[in-house]
């Protein structure tokens, strides 16, 4: 097992000074601040970003603790830049809508990277806005003449970093804690052996993180003869004395041979490998720790015990104390404020920390005896609900509203999304051709219509076809407007359009086919997840794998039933499953057989799909059946797993090849050819808007029947009487 140095995580700096070791735990005990570096590939942008015409400006998100003040906060943007069409090129940077930097550029080529420094005042969104706007004017021999500018770009790459420190002592309840959890969360877990109960938390969490966005990292607390990487590691100048922090001074990869060089290693505080946001607290953890401080305290000098004795009762709050059964709390680990988990309550913890309750338990400290997603309203979900935020954009030739949201929380009894319902307004402007609005669902148009633009409410419904959907879902909806004026006469100018709180997505039954799209579905009222029983003997490297295949199937953390399967036999299953290097009796033969390292279709065709040895490590998922029940079996291909980080995008398929570098094959061998996808319909959308349509036409209906009823029987009662009053 191998342990390796964090990249944000630096020593600090008043601890790394101290002369003695008495000094140094004084100086940790008092340290509180802990050091954040996010970049743009940790928040999703891997791919470096390009303004330039027509899309000459992006915001970007950057995440910090919600209502924590930060100190030191630098962005250090990483750029280049070039001009091939001259004119007045700005580029304009702001900081939550407040410009902090405008500068020229006037070569051809070269270097746009600069610092900004980032106002500390807490954000109660916890979000930092940075907007940046590239500009380029022309000067123009007339009015109509063509000002735009496509070979002026600039490019931001991903290493660009926000880098901050903020106060921990300063997060006061669970949804701070949440909330401050970086895009790389790390689970602390007990060791690479552990209970069951203690693995059913872990994973649990780890598939919570995904859905909320964050890439969580797996780490066991390192043991006798477990191998760690120090090479970033600086041991405080006042603690190399002690012959374990001299053994851990010598930096490179080192096997740990004595509990106090374990103890040593968790007593480095925020200057260790250990600085764990989240901790599934089993409850061999706490003598674990007592032996191993217990080991090192035996090495310290005498002057310095009293500091250490400090120092360890509140490094150690999040363990020191027994948790109840079922108890999520705040607590120090090790100088830095984490989520303990007690190891029976990962479900309801998974619960919890869902978008809709994590904000309503404002508490150090809670039992859950039961915390799930909110039963909502099958027929219709707001977007709002999913986590979207109505929002009002300036147009000028185009801009988009980006939301996303997880399948288990819009599946469930049967129904899933059938149809979007995008409720947009948008201001009239001088050009006479109508802005455009298109709605996307994972990069595929669903539908587009041109605008009114009067100001009022419009609506655009679009059909989901099944195949789109994903387990994480991204929902694009894009304006384009016509950069015009009244007859050259005007400069161009943006307009607002807003994407309204009426925005919703409509539910339908839906029969779940036999993929993996069908599977999502079958998933959403929960399901059997299925491990081996040695997974449990190896921790570290397993988890990852349940995780990352739990969350690429749409399994709900708070719904699952959770089972380690011992060698004595085969499980008995009665609902859908997921099982990962389990056999399973009575499943379909699969679809594909692996002979000689090469994968073929099982109905004897010669031609491979796919050659496993030149994967290397691999693994295959497919869709199967149990008696009348329909889940996925993992199994692994060669020797070793391969490593599995983000999840994976699953769709149309039935069969799933994984290899070193994620999925490498997604395959439908019951429809190879997509015919089913060619055959699909998709129900005409029941927008609850226009439920009212049919009666009101009735009412109508109704109404010039009596009018006209009424109308007869007057001019049969005028004409009775003139006939009397004639005779």
């Amino acid at each position: 097992m191998a342990f390796a140095q964090s990249a944000g995580a630096m020593p600090p700096a008043a601890a790394a000074s101290a002369a003695s070791p008495a000094e140094v735990f004084r100086r940790m005990s008092s340290d509180t601040w802990v050091s954040r570096v996010v970049t743009l590939a940790d928040i999703g942008i891997t791919n470096p970003l390009v303004l330039g015409y027509p899309e000459a400006t992006r915001e970007i998100v950057l995440p910090v603790p919600p209502g924590v003040p930060f100190a030191n906060g630098t962005l250090q943007m990483d750029a280049s830049f070039v001009r091939a069409d001259g004119g007045r090129t700005t580029l304009i940077l702001s900081i939550d809508g407040f410009p902090v930097s405008a500068r020229p550029v006037a070569a051809e080529r070269g270097d746009g990277s600069l610092t900004l420094a980032v106002d500390g005042a807490p954000r109660s969104s916890g979000l930092v806005r940075f907007n940046l706007d590239w500009r380029t004017a022309i000067g123009r021999e007339n009015t109509c003449s063509d000002t735009r500018t496509p070979g002026n770009l600039l490019r931001i790459e991903p290493t660009t970093r926000f880098t901050y420190r903020y106060d921990s002592s300063a997060v006061a309840d669970l949804p701070a804690a949440w909330g401050s959890l970086p895009p790389s969360p790390m689970i602390l877990i007990a060791g690479s052996k552990l209970s069951t109960d203690a693995y059913d938390s872990a994973w649990r969490l780890g598939v919570a993180l995904e859905r909320a966005g964050k890439r969580p990292r797996i780490v066991a607390l390192p043991a006798v003869g477990d191998t760690v990487d120090l090479h970033a590691v600086v041991v405080p100048t006042g603690l190399r004395k002690v012959p374990a922090f001299a053994a851990l001074a010598e930096g490179g990869k080192r096997r740990l041979k004595d509990l106090a060089e374990v103890g040593a290693l968790m007593a480095l505080g925020q200057g260790g490998l250990l600085q764990p946001d989240i901790v599934v607290a089993d409850r061999a953890t706490g003598s674990v720790l007592a032996q191993a401080l217990d080991e090192l305290r035996a090495q310290l000098p005498p002057e310095s015990l009293d500091a250490f004795a400090e120092w360890r009762g509140k490094a150690l709050d999040g363990w020191g104390r027994q948790l109840a059964t079922g108890q999520v709390r705040l607590g120090n680990v090790f100088g830095r404020a984490a989520i303990v988990v007690a190891p029976d309550a990962g479900a309801q913890a998974a619960g919890l920390f869902t978008q809709s309750w994590h904000q309503a338990t404002g508490t150090p400290s809670l039992t859950l005896n039961a915390a799930d997603d909110p039963k909502v309203d099958f027929t219709a979900v707001s977007l709002k609900y999913l986590g979207a935020k109505p929002a009002t954009l300036d147009v000028l030739s185009r801009a988009d509203w980006n939301a996303g949201f997880d399948i288990t929380a819009v599946t469930g009894e049967g129904r899933g999304p059938a149809s979007l319902v995008i409720d947009v307004a948008a201001a009239p402007g001088a050009a006479r051709t109508p802005p455009v609005v298109s709605v996307f669902l994972n990069d595929v148009l669903l539908g587009a219509r041109e605008m009114e633009a009067h100001g009022r409410r419009e609506r655009i419904v679009a059909p989901i076809p099944r195949h789109v959907l994903s387990t994480r879902n991204n929902i694009r909806v894009s304006f384009v407007r016509q950069q015009a004026s009244d007859r050259c006469r005007e400069t161009p100018e943006s307009y607002p359009v807003s994407v309204l709180a009426t925005s919703h997505m409509l539910l339908d039954k839906r029969e779940p086919g036999p993929d993996f799209s069908g599977l999502i579905s079958r998933y959403s009222d929960g399901v059997n997840l299925l491990v081996p029983i040695a997974y449990l003997y190896d921790s570290q490297n397993s988890l990852p794998r349940v995780i990352s295949l739990a969350a690429s199937t749409g399994v709900s953390p708070s719904r699952a039933r959770f089972v380690a399967v011992a060698d004595v036999g085969p499980p008995k299953l009665k609902g859908p499953f997921l099982a990962i290097d389990v056999e399973l009796k009575d499943a379909d033969k699969s679809e594909v057989k692996l002979e000689g390292g090469r994968l073929y279709l099982a109905d004897g065709n010669d031609r491979p799909l796919l050659d496993v040895n030149g994967l290397g490590r691999a693994g295959l998922l497919e869709v199967t059946q149990v008696g009348r029940d329909t889940g996925a079996i993992y199994r692994t291909l060669s020797r070793e797993a391969p490593p599995m980080g983000m999840p994976l995008q699953l769709s149309a398929g039935n069969v799933a090849v994984i290899g070193m570098s994620g999925l490498r094959a997604e395959i439908n061998t019951t429809d190879p050819s997509g015919q089913d996808m060619v055959r699909e319909t998709i129900p005409a959308p029941k927008a609850r808007g226009h439920l009212w349509l049919p009666a009101l036409l009735l009412i109508a209906a109704g109404a010039a029947l009596l009018a006209y009823a009424f109308r007869m029987y007057q001019r049969k009662a005028s004409k009775a009487g003139n006939g009397k009053s004639g005779g």
